[in-house]
């Protein structure tokens, strides 16, 4: 992150009074429970935002040669990220055009194809997606009319970011995609990172669950009192949105230390988890020295698969220096497993149920708010 932008946020903060309250959003808002539960709501939420916009498919380091890809669902559709030989991506439909076997693990990632095989009947596809051979087949395909080339999907890569349209042929323009954001995310030089490790669970909640347990400090003296809290400040939040997107920064305990300091010894990178929102389905979290990127799969309107990898600065050189990492992703597998999804769980379950008519949505609960905000507006609910 730029240096003025650093001090520009923590001025935010040194000047929005006492607890923060100058950090406050302006009005709190309710949501009805059945944004969480109702089943045509969702259907429409898949349609306007996962289907129709560009969705966040991962970091170019995760592509770093050409043959390696990514693939994954959304809702429900088989997508699969190519690095070509010339090192731009390729995006199909990670459906063989024959009986639509997936040719890759459909939520898998790997390196050095040199073409796409489909594993019921070795259909073979060059990296580009253009047919490439019909084995033992004697010509007997040579009538089908249609063309039997991959499908393609429009896709995306600037930033060290790549996102991918799942449906439609509208190019995928990432600074159109970023809204803004893109001054903030360039600086921080993604393409360099390495990845280390990933992890992934399925958890019976709805997707948006994901998101508004990261929106928000206010629970960590709370929810975290016996694992992080001593870590962080539950009062200071900064937040600002880019179009449907949003930052939220988190203080460390120690922030009012650092803002005793002059300006010049500040430091936002050591002092703030720094997390982007990239609706609908993506999240970028810089930790002082590493980077967590979650992937949030709405699987069904109160199920949800939810991937996190971590990422190094620069490979490490030794096995105790890749440990350090590992052990970051432990932390944070640790206490979102145990404590924020496993309560996000029994607050799908009580809402299920019918529990409550409504949530409450407070001022000191800003990106909460804003993110809801702008998935309300782009479903056409907001008033």
């Amino acid at each position: 992150m730029r240096r003025e932008r650093q001090l520009d946020l923590l001025r935010r903060a040194k000047e929005s009074g006492e607890r923060f309250k100058g950090l406050q959003a302006p009005a709190s808002r309710t949501n009805a429970a059945t944004a969480y539960t109702d089943h045509a709501r969702f259907d429409l939420e898949m349609q306007k935002l996962f289907r129709e916009r560009a969705v966040f498919f991962g970091l170019s380091s995760d592509l770093a040669e050409p043959g390696s890809y990514r693939a994954m669902r959304v809702d429900g559709l088989p997508l699969v990220v190519v690095r070509q030989p010339d090192g731009s991506l390729a995006a199909h439909i990670n459906a063989c055009r024959h009986r639509g076997s997936p040719l890759v693990e459909p939520s898998g990632t790997g390196s050095g194809l040199r073409v796409l095989t489909c594993p019921y009947h070795a259909w073979t596809y060059d990296l580009d997606g253009s047919l490439k051979a019909r084995p033992a087949t004697a010509g007997a395909f040579d009538d089908v009319a249609i063309d039997c080339d991959l499908l393609r999907r429009p896709v995306g890569e600037k930033y060290g970011l790549i996102f991918v349209r799942p449906e439609g042929e509208e190019r995928v323009d990432v600074d159109e995609v970023l809204c803004g954001a893109q001054d903030d995310l360039a600086s921080f030089g993604f393409d360099s990172y390495v990845h280390i490790e990933t992890r992934t669970d399925e958890w019976a909640m709805n997707w948006k669950l994901f998101f508004d347990t990261f929106a928000e400090t206010y629970h960590i003296r709370t929810l975290h009192k016996d694992s992080i809290a001593p870590l962080f400040n539950s009062d200071c939040l900064i937040s600002e949105g880019f179009g449907p997107h949003v930052l939220s920064l988190g203080l460390r305990s120690d922030i009012h230390e650092e803002l005793s300091k002059p300006e010049d010894e500040w430091s936002m990178l050591r002092q703030g988890t720094i997390q982007y929102f990239l609706s609908p389905n993506g999240m970028i979290v810089h930790q002082v020295d590493h980077l967590e990127v979650w992937v949030v799969e709405p699987l069904a309107v109160n199920r949800s698969r939810l991937s996190v990898s971590v990422y190094a600065p620069n490979a490490p050189e030794t096995q105790k220096a890749h440990h350090y990492f590992v052990k970051n992703l432990d932390l944070v597998a640790e206490v979102t497993g145990t404590e924020d999804f496993a309560l996000m769980e029994q607050i799908q379950e009580s809402l299920d149920a019918g529990a409550l008519p409504e949530l409450v949505y407070g001022r000191i609960e800003p990106p909460l708010i804003y993110f809801h905000d702008q998935i309300d507006h782009a479903l056409g609910l907001s008033s």
